[in-house]
């Protein structure tokens, strides 16, 4: 995922007015469902920042977060809908939410966990 060149976007935002006009979008990275708490937790602080520079609205954010999703993650986010019963009104808040608790794995912790012990028993047999 490429980060943003955020000198670059303050520069275009105060070349603007506060609508954003002579604002240049940056690209920003699909999120294609990787289930991993890294990946899951940059590709939302990359929107978010992306989302504030922008002055993006809450209904507007979602929107627009959505169209990075591809692949299996926009089948899923169409389920979402579907499930809940309303084609609009989504906020930022409540698609991170959905985001987090469907792509971050629930024993993550336990996951690094086991790695950390795992790394650190390899260095102390190295040790040896």
């Amino acid at each position: 995922m490429n980060r943003p060149n955020f000198t670059e976007l303050v520069a275009a935002l105060k070349g603007g007015s506060s609508k954003g006009v002579g604002f240049k979008p940056i690209k920003l990275g699909n999120f294609d469902g990787v289930r991993d708490r890294k990946v899951v937790d940059a590709w939302l602080v990359e929107m978010e920042d992306y989302l504030h520079a922008a002055k993006v609205g809450q209904h507007s954010a979602m929107e627009l977060a959505q169209s990075y999703l591809k692949g299996y993650t926009s089948t899923w986010w169409k389920i979402v809908k579907q499930e809940e019963g309303k084609t609009h009104g989504y906020t930022w808040e409540f698609f991170k939410e959905r985001i987090e608790l469907e792509f971050i794995p629930k024993n993550f912790d336990y996951i690094s966990r086991c790695k950390l012990r795992d790394l650190v028993n390899a260095t102390n047999d190295n040790l040896r």
